[in-house]
């Protein structure tokens, strides 16, 4: 292992113990068999007829999170105080009223003034109840001041940051609008219906909440069915899309769709298929989440999951909650103790006295963080606390989580003194090296079959994200072929920037995978290099339904900016590229490629700004002074060129073309002992790149630096043996 890789993580962006051995089976999707009953088309039946026969399961829903997750505002459904409350917040006052029976808010707009917005919705209950207003175009958007169930209080979601209207962010921006952010999980047969052309929105569902048929499809045909079997007698029974007989991954993957980060590859759910083909799931990567996997940011609970042992031994959502109330079945540690031994549960295992909040299993395996403010929700990952991980890479840990006044050394001490040295093996021991030590470890997680294949799928992401070898290629060539869907995607990702003939051919293949997401990623990497693709493919049809199902995002409207710049179509780029950037003024990647676009129409003036823009609003970021030193070396201007190239090399990421290009700026400028100290710098966080490493030869050979300059000029030879160039400069080296 010869890499090194840059300790920031902002930019680059153990389980419990179980009593017998963790499956070395990559778990794989399972095909679904819904039988069709004949002549009854599938429709939502709605729970009133479902109560009819499961008045039992139907009372146990009732006064769930899923009924209360969406109503009509009235005075059985608000509990906020409308009683003339006024509430303030980053300088910004709400005045919350009723004016006869509707309730009211007073408030910033999206145009800086104040309004009245009557409350439309009522969006969720516990701990806390958001409040939705009608806008037009078809859009609920959502306000960020919300009303705290617990401590009957109004109070601010996003309290540390400012925004304004305008802004993405702002509650009548695009993160607060109900149709896209939030209707698809909180209503049941829900329908987006974005019209881009308008830029409308014509959002139906069948049910304002998550009711019956949100988890067990429609129910027409089996309501049909049982009202006269005698007509279907050679029919079975149609299958409900989620039974006790689902199996325990299955059930998993059911329960995704809304209790996953992740985007949209449908426009709505159809209750068939897989959780990959409808969605995307973000990975386990900071900073949605910490380096070793542990929730950061909200994760909406199933990609934890399946990073553990639980889940890997059959365990399902259905072991520790009800279905229908959605409760814990047991509490305390008596729900762990279903599956777990009683030995567990005695202070010489947890150390901690008894019957205390210490000695609770979910304190030491299953920490929490507060999202929304007041929201309190548990990490599923269910790890064994790591101090000593802590202790070198800052991640958190159980132990000094309640111990705030102890180190990550104590807490290590501690368990090694109980446990042992040896830790139980984990892919985050690798994950974690692979960020700060060598991106190799990243490929170490790859090939364990054993770990997780969401951590797998994400240290392929990070391995294939650095500059890779011919070797490495080939590496991640092979992972096209993985069990694992989410490790097909990340390979064809992990190759976007390479289009060599093997690649191709194993990616066309990939047409035919039997889940939408890798077709979806074939079509799309096809396309985007401008390669032969059959657009009456379903794969090229299913990447534009993806490509339109999401145009109502900033970074929908930069997929669909990439797709129209690889088929030549200039003007309809830029036109997404703005788009993207109406919707979210800080979607820098599309402002980038933008003054890319406006720079080679010769537009100098508009590229120049659109740069300046992206440094402004994120200083640290290394990539806009590169462009930018490029297009004042480009005009001529030398000065600022080498002013920018020298300030990228300072900041994240590290580009290791701004390194390159300031370097043979210095040699042009005749400071070659320079441009090897830069060099030098650049070889550290990029070794063996033989681009730097030529570029570094030159400066040495030009600053009479011969012994430094053969011995780089070996490094070349081991790189590329058969090059004339390195042979006849090593050649004229030993002759000096």
């Amino acid at each position: 292992m010869n890499r090194q890789v840059n300790h920031s993580l902002q930019y680059f962006i153990i389980a419990v113990i179980l009593i017998f051995t963790i499956s070395c089976r990559d778990h794989e999707f399972q095909k679904i068999d819904h039988t069709q009953t004949p002549d009854i088309e599938k429709k939502f039946a709605g729970k009133e007829t479902c109560k009819k026969c499961h008045p039992e399961e139907y009372a146990q829903w009732q006064g769930s999170d899923h009924d209360l997750s969406m109503q009509i505002a009235n005075e059985q459904t608000v509990l906020g105080n409308f009683n003339n409350v006024i509430f303030k917040s980053k300088g910004i006052t709400y005045k919350f009223l009723k004016k006869g029976e509707d309730y009211l808010v007073n408030t910033e707009g999206d145009d800086g003034q104040y309004h009245d917005f009557k409350i439309a919705n009522t969006f969720g209950v516990r701990p806390l109840q958001q409040y939705l207003v009608d806008f037009p175009g078809g859009r609920k958007q959502c306000l960020t001041v919300a009303w705290d169930t617990r401590r009957n209080r109004w109070f601010d979601i996003q309290p540390e940051d400012s925004v304004h209207p305008g802004e993405w962010m702002h509650w009548t921006g695009g993160s607060m609008t109900w149709n896209n952010m939030c209707a698809d999980c909180h209503s049941t047969d829900l329908h987006k219906n974005y019209d881009p052309a308008t830029d409308t929105y014509h959002t139906t569902y069948s049910e304002i909440n998550v009711s019956c048929e949100a988890c067990h499809g429609p129910a027409s045909q089996h309501v049909a069915y049982y009202r006269n079997p005698g007509k279907y007698k050679t029919a079975k029974p149609p299958a409900l899309y989620m039974t006790k007989k689902t199996t325990a991954h299955e059930l998993v993957d059911k329960c995704a769709r809304c209790h996953a980060r992740r985007s949209q590859l449908t426009p709505y759910f159809d209750y068939t298929g897989h959780f990959l083909d409808h969605y995307k799931p973000a990975l386990i990567s900071p900073p949605e989440y910490e380096a070793d996997g542990q929730i950061k940011d909200e994760d909406y609970v199933y990609a934890s999951f399946i990073q553990s042992k639980m889940y890997h031994h059959g365990v399902s959502c259905r072991d520790c909650h009800n279905m229908h109330t959605l409760k814990l079945k047991k509490q305390g540690n008596k729900l762990c103790l279903q599956c777990h031994e009683s030995t567990y549960n005695n202070p010489a295992h947890h150390f901690h006295k008894q019957g205390t909040a210490a000695s609770q299993c979910i304190n030491c395996h299953m920490t929490g963080r507060y999202y929304m403010g007041i929201d309190f929700r548990r990490d599923h990952s269910f790890r064994i606390p790591r101090p000593d991980q802590s202790e070198k890479y800052g991640t958190p840990n159980a132990c000094t989580g309640c111990h705030e006044d102890k180190s990550n050394r104590w807490a290590s001490q501690v368990i090694e003194n109980h446990f042992g040295k040896n830790r139980q093996d984990h892919f985050s021991n690798d994950m974690l090296k692979g960020y700060f030590t060598n991106p190799d470890y990243f490929l170490e997680v790859v090939r364990q079959k054993k770990y997780p294949a969401i951590s797998r799928a994400t240290a392929l992401s990070h391995f294939a994200g650095i500059n890779l070898t011919d070797d490495d290629i080939r590496t991640v060539i092979s992972y096209l072929k993985d069990s694992s869907a989410l490790v097909r995607n990340e390979a064809i990702t992990g190759l976007d920037k390479y289009t060599a003939p093997a690649i191709i051919d194993k990616i066309n293949n990939l047409l035919n995978d039997s889940i939408r997401l890798v077709r979806i990623s074939a079509a799309r990497y096809l396309q985007l290099h401008n390669l032969p693709v059959d657009t009456n493919s379903t794969a090229y049809k299913e990447y534009l339904t993806e490509l339109k199902t999401n145009a109502d995002f900033a970074s929908g409207q930069h997929q669909l900016a990439l797709f129209y710049q690889s088929k030549g179509q200039i003007d309809k780029a830029i036109f997404a590229y703005e788009k993207a950037l109406k919707i979210d003024n800080y979607f820098n990647m599309s402002r980038i490629n933008l003054a890319l676009l406006y720079y080679q129409k010769g537009n100098i003036n508009k590229a120049e700004k659109l740069y300046q823009t992206v440094i402004k609003q994120e200083p640290a970021y290394s990539y806009p002074y590169f462009m930018l030193g490029l297009l004042y070396n480009e005009t001529g201007d030398k000065a600022k060129a080498m002013k920018y190239l020298a300030t990228a090399c300072d900041k994240q990421p590290p580009v290791s073309r701004a390194f390159y290009n300031y370097a043979l700026m210095l040699q042009a400028a005749h400071k070659d002992k320079q441009s090897v100290e830069v060099l030098q710098k650049a070889l550290q966080i990029f070794p063996g790149n033989e681009n730097l490493l030529y570029v570094k030869l030159l400066g040495e050979k030009n600053a009479g630096f011969n012994d430094q300059a053969l011995k780089t000029c070996r490094l070349l030879l081991q790189i590329n043996p058969d090059n004339q160039t390195y042979q006849k400069i090593y050649h004229d080296l030993q002759n000096k």
